[in-house]
């Protein structure tokens, strides 16, 4: 995924993305958006576009402040829509090589003891070993645990699963979507991660009709909340965007003649 996005980013200039600024708010100006954000030093930054891509998801799009309002009702579907790995934690541990293949194992558990719930071998072909696990205790659970204890917990568990040598990874890593500000909100601690009914990822009436699409994974009819979703979504929004500006470029009907066989 990451390489995915970097071939992306690379076919870029550098002056046409800004990395490490949060926005803040989106407004009508005439014929523009105006996307104001602030960056790492806490100052306000603003650009013009004319069109906007909502790469996150609904919930979060709801917290923007857009002037004008967006419509009452698609902006209450918006925070009703849950985040599908926004209550989610993963752990991640590092060692020299993948030695649970020695003794015929899998590298993927299911468990009922411990915190973790799946298990899987993230191991790359060659090198070092590697072993992944969706956290299975609730977030709001989680937040009253040390980050600590919870990694204490998880090597144990991986121990009693795939002997002493797992007991002491030369890394680890503990990715916990609930406390991330860009993935989720206080609502999402109370979600119960399960992939969300897709919500509308357009305004269909009033200022913003036509101006703004939503392309993150949770938009998507088909695949809601999976990797798959977003790349649906965002395929379904850039052809939106391309049929509209087609759609537009065409001549008003008054320029047309009409031409008759006799």
């Amino acid at each position: 995924m990451g390489e995915f996005i970097k071939a992306l980013g690379g076919r870029l200039a550098e002056h046409q993305y800004h990395l490490r600024h949060r926005v803040r708010a989106l407004s009508l100006e005439g014929e523009h958006i105006r996307i104001e954000a602030s960056n790492q030093r806490g100052e306000l930054v603003s650009c013009q576009t004319q069109y906007v891509y909502l790469a996150i998801p609904p919930r979060l799009a709801s917290s923007l402040v857009f002037s004008p309002a967006l419509p009452t009702e698609l902006h209450h579907q918006w925070q009703r829509c849950d985040t599908w790995m926004a209550p989610h934690a993963k752990y991640l541990a590092v060692y020299d090589r993948p030695f649970w293949r020695a003794q015929g194992l899998s590298g993927s558990a299911q468990s009922a003891a411990g915190p973790m719930v799946e298990i899987h071998d993230a191991s790359p072909e060659q090198g070092e070993g590697a072993l992944f696990g969706f956290i299975g205790v609730p977030a709001q659970a989680r937040q009253r645990l040390s980050d600590e204890a919870l990694r204490f917990h998880c090597r144990t568990q991986l121990e009693r699963l795939f002997g002493p040598d797992a007991a002491h990874p030369k890394q680890e890593f503990l990715k916990d979507w609930s406390t991330d500000p860009f993935t989720a909100v206080n609502a999402d601690a109370f979600g119960r991660g399960e992939h969300p009914a897709a919500v509308s990822s357009i305004v269909s009436s009033g200022a913003w009709q036509n101006r703004l699409v939503g392309i993150a994974s949770e938009w998507s009819p088909r695949f809601p909340g999976y990797v798959a979703g977003a790349i649906d979504a965002t395929d379904r929004g850039v052809t939106r965007f391309v049929r509209q500006q087609s759609l537009q470029a065409l001549p008003p009907i008054s320029a047309y003649t009409e031409v008759k066989n006799d």
